[in-house]
């Protein structure tokens, strides 16, 4: 057969000429258009709501305490109202529950605090006698206490005034006399009035206590008006679409409220052991810090760091020694590890649905906007946001850039790895996936489609024909080290079935020569085509039993296609990725058929995946073979079923 494709010749000469631009539809420039001025809406209304959210505060943080709240306390009202008490009353036990236990948590810090504060001074000594000893005792203390008595003289020397003598001045100069020095003046007011008190000294309690009622209000005629709230919201956002806007409302529920309760385990699997623990060694006011702990933990990154430098510190203070200090040290590197590699990955699974890199992100964010509280808050409002990506096409880039989910399917990871000339990695993601599943599963679900997007692309762009090479090459390889794999795995595998295996992905036969094995895996036109054949050869081997060759298209062309020794030749297994390769196949098989028409052909159209499996008899008809196959598992089942034929391979 000719080197070149006809078809694409054809078209390559049409579309270089002047017609070309009748080619491009006429209403691609106002698609554009229609898109970029898309874009700039979609960027203005989030630069517009983050504006809303800066400004907006002092309203906005205490309403979205209140909303995770809601979140949190809904059960427990649903599961009142199931005991038939009224709404009003189920919603006001339910929230006086919850404010009093979270009163009753600040109560007992608060006293836990005066009297820690109180012990503190006896504290000083100890302190100061260890510092002591880290400034004699430790490598170069004694260069410490040199440095430090040194910089000591020299800022005295600088503050000292200077002698009356040491003005500098010539001797015998006349100089003039020094002015005095202005009195300062102060007016003092009569005692301060009693609005001045109040705001100096209640000021500071006030705010926190107002934004607390404002979240009990808040959270009070949420619960009320949740039914009518989320109609509402429905009505907003998605009266077309009820379906899509109710599952969007549900699934970010759902992943809230179960992050809220994993992570409530989560923090008391963490602050219990590490109460019991400092008990234990003997930190001061253990189970404040365990408490403590379980409750700063809400806060990511920054909590669990907060959680262990008061006890650390307590720890140093208290014990002459440093024992207390070791142990306080090594439990909470302890319970960390547990945590975070055990407990964690346990519990949560896919709860968020956030990225470890997003949930950094969303942090810095929601931290910068609202301080502390946006800290906290980060990880369930930046779960919203992750799930109205989901479900709102002009958001769709919040879930691509802060999901967990992968953005691209198995074979365009894989296609890509190829594209970049990255072989190690795209072995890893096919030793995964075999592990997962299995070799033909593999490439069946993955590579014939990663290389179908080879062959996209080299009929978009015929004239670069260097990235077909590096994805031939590359996938190549990687049939290789997947046969290595496999074979590692399943270390019964007979010797020569794997030798015959290695041999046939690594042949690059220029010319036809002898041909023991039954059946030959012959690639129909490019590099694509031959690396498909070699993941044919390798599943008939290892995962049939059959042994099988594989031969590059040369092997099939115009002059070598009458010398193919055909000896022994049972089954050929033609491959096309090409998705109209009907005048070609027909051509190979009607010559292979007049040479030897007991030989069995499948040719395997991986381009064709849309032909009914109801079709396939008639389409091989039509081809001259005796079976076409859109799938290596397809080929697979028809050479076995023509093994176990009277006439056998």
């Amino acid at each position: 057969m000719p080197a070149s494709d006809p078809l694409l010749e054809t078209s390559k000469s049409s579309a270089s000429g002047p017609a070309s631009s009748q080619l491009r539809p006429p209403n691609a420039e106002s698609r554009s258009g229609t898109t970029v001025g898309a874009g700039v809406i979609t960027t203005g209304s989030v630069v517009l709501a983050v504006a809303v959210l800066y400004f907006g505060r002092d309203i906005f943080v205490p309403f979205a305490l209140a909303l995770l709240l809601s979140f949190a306390l809904a059960p427990p009202v649903l599961w009142l109202r199931r005991l038939r008490l009224p709404k009003v009353a189920a919603i006001a036990i339910t929230v006086s529950l919850a404010f009093g236990l979270i009163g009753g948590i600040g109560f007992i810090v608060a006293g836990q605090l005066v009297q820690l504060a109180g012990n503190l001074p006896a504290y000083q000594d100890t302190i100061k006698t260890k510092l002591q000893t880290l400034r004699t005792d430790a490598p170069g203390g004694g260069v410490v206490a040199q440095v430090t008595e040194t910089i000591k003289d020299l800022s005295q020397e600088l503050s000292e005034p200077k002698p009356a003598g040491s003005s500098g001045t010539v001797p015998g100069t006349l100089t003039q006399p020094k002015a005095r020095a202005p009195i300062p003046v102060t007016i003092e007011q009569g005692a301060a009035q009693p609005i001045q008190i109040i705001q100096t000294v209640l000021g500071p309690i006030i705010a926190p206590l107002a934004t607390a009622g404002l979240v009990i209000v808040f959270v009070v005629f949420i619960l009320i008006e949740r039914e009518d709230l989320r109609d509402r919201f429905l009505k907003l956002v998605g009266a077309d679409d009820l379906q899509t806007s109710s599952e969007a409302i549900n699934d970010a529920a759902a992943r809230v409220s179960r992050y809220l309760l994993m992570q409530l385990v989560v923090n008391l699997t963490y602050g219990v052991p590490l109460g019991l623990g400092l008990y234990l060694i003997g930190v001061p006011n253990p189970f404040l810090w365990g408490l403590l702990a379980a409750l700063l933990r809400f806060v990511p990154y920054l909590g669990p760091f907060l959680a262990a430098l008061f006890p650390v510190a307590l720890a140093f203070a208290v014990d002459p020694g440093w024992s207390m200090l070791g142990w306080t040290i090594a439990l909470f590197l302890v319970l960390e590890l547990i945590s975070n590699n055990v407990v964690e990955p346990w519990l949560y699974g896919t709860s968020t649905g956030l990225s470890s890199l997003a949930i950094i992100m969303a942090a810095i964010f929601w931290t910068s906007l609202w301080g502390p509280v946006g800290l906290f808050l980060s990880t369930p409002l930046t779960v919203c946001l992750v799930v109205i990506g989901r479900y709102v096409p002009q958001l769709e880039f919040l879930g691509v850039l802060l999901g967990s989910e992968p953005v691209l399917a198995p074979e365009q990871r894989f296609y890509q790895r190829l594209l970049s000339g990255n072989a190690e990695e795209a072995v890893e993601i096919a030793e995964n996936y075999v592990d997962e599943k299995s070799a033909l599963a593999f490439y069946d679900e993955v590579a014939l489609p990663a290389l179908r997007l080879a062959e996209v692309d080299r009929r978009r762009t015929t004239s670069d024909k260097d990235f077909r090479l590096i994805v031939a090459e590359g996938t190549m390889a990687v049939v290789r080290e997947v046969a290595e794999h496999v074979r590692e795995r399943r270390p019964t595998v007979a010797t020569d079935a794997a030798d015959s295996t290695e041999a046939a992905a690594q042949s690059e036969i220029a010319e036809p020569v002898e041909a023991p094995d039954p059946v030959l895996c012959v690639a129909g036109r490019t590099e694509l085509d031959e690396a498909a054949a070699a993941m044919l050869a390798q599943i008939l081997v290892d995962d049939a039993g059959v042994q099988s060759r594989v031969l590059p298209a040369s092997a099939i062309s115009l002059d070598a296609l009458g010398r193919l020794d055909l000896t022994s030749v049972k089954v050929v297994c033609l491959s096309y990725f090409h998705p109209k390769p009907e005048v070609y196949v027909r051509y190979v098989c009607r010559r292979l058929k007049r040479r030897s028409p007991k030989l069995k052909i499948v040719a395997g159209l991986w381009g064709r995946t849309s032909v009914k499996a109801d079709d396939l008899e008639d389409v091989a008809r039509a081809l001259a073979a005796d079976a076409v196959a859109p799938s290596i598992e397809e080929v697979r089942r028809n050479v076995l079923a023509w093994r176990q034929s009277p006439s056998g391979l």
